[in-house]
């Protein structure tokens, strides 16, 4: 008989075959939580990475198997019924269990190599995080590490989905009922203005008296800018802010060009050497926090625990070298 197959209690037992079905199966599952996460189809299969149709007959045959109705067309999407929203419970769990054990399992190959995968923001130079990551790399080469950078959104979206274990995040207006997080390291947020400038001159400014400046900023996604909308909110306005881009030395360039001022975190600029650019601190402060980041049901595994004890540890130990 072949190796692959056996007898079992209920006949004949194709591994090959059940492994195959099984991973469709989850497949399906990651799918069908997408599309609850979004609300929209056309969303949910752009971050898949297929088609519309082809999602849409997945969710068509899962509902088959399962003999329900799981979403129902709103005005704007879809939502989950009932017997969607208890199956929804079930997913949430299943899915990352079952990449859990994947994982778990490949402890009793001989020379595994163990998968890790690590979201961050684009600022792991500029904080220093990068040089605590190859590190650990350096000191662990069994753990296979799949890296991504991606802004906020992306980043909690690729945890609900279990496409990452932790993310590398700010922690700022995390949803709790989701999310857990371990916090790093605190910065504050400065104001980035040309050298020429009037408020250059001054020695911290406060958010109430920039409401006639105008702002390039972060994308309305980050949550550095949504401090900063909130804070403008409170001195009862909201800021003139025509530019805005992705990425923090795009936006230095546009303050060098005296195309407005800006608001970032301290440390994103004090590594961005220039003459002609100047930042000053808020008063009150706004202080932002970054740290790793995962699903709240989702106990991190001991890899995933041991690299956040090493990156937290090396780069505590880096920091306080730089303020001696």
């Amino acid at each position: 008989m072949d190796g692959k197959q056996q007898w079992s209690t209920w006949g004949y037992f194709d591994h090959a075959e059940y492994a195959k079905e099984a991973a469709v199966d989850f497949r399906k599952l990651e799918a069908f939580l997408t599309v609850a996460n979004t609300g929209k189809f056309v969303t949910a299969a752009e971050k898949l990475f297929i088609s519309q149709s082809s999602l849409s007959k997945q969710m068509a045959q899962l509902e088959r198997e399962l003999d329900v109705k799981l979403f129902k067309k709103t005005r704007n999407g879809v939502e989950l019924t009932q017997a969607g929203r208890d199956f929804y419970t079930y997913a949430r769990k299943a899915v990352p269990d079952y990449q859990h054990e994947l994982s778990r399992l490949k402890m009793y190959k001989k020379d595994a190599l163990y998968t890790l995968t690590v979201g961050a923001l684009p600022l792991s130079d500029e904080y220093g995080f990068a040089d605590s990551f190859s590190s650990y790399w350096v000191r662990n080469t069994s753990v296979q590490i799949q890296f991504v950078e991606r802004n906020q959104t992306d980043l909690l979206d690729k945890l609900k989905r279990n496409k990452v274990e932790i993310a590398l995040a700010r922690t700022d207006f995390l949803d709790e009922g989701w999310f857990s997080y371990r916090p790093i390291v605190q910065d504050d947020l400065v104001l980035v203005c040309p050298s020429s400038s009037p408020l250059a001159k001054k020695t911290s400014v406060s958010v109430g008296e920039l409401r006639n400046e105008q702002f390039i900023l972060l994308e309305s996604q980050s949550e550095v800018t949504r401090m900063f909308l909130e804070a403008c909110s409170r001195c009862g306005y909201h800021p003139n802010a025509p530019l805005s881009h992705t990425r923090h030395r795009m936006i230095l360039k546009a303050v060098q060009r005296r195309m407005g001022v800006s608001v970032l975190s301290r440390r994103l600029v004090s590594t961005y050497h220039a003459d002609d650019i100047m930042y000053l601190p808020f008063d009150p402060p706004l202080v932002s926090t970054i740290g790793f980041v995962w699903l709240r049901d989702e106990q991190p595994s001991k890899i995933a625990q041991d690299f956040m004890d090493f990156v937290c540890s090396d780069f505590n130990h880096k920091l306080k070298e730089e303020e001696r």
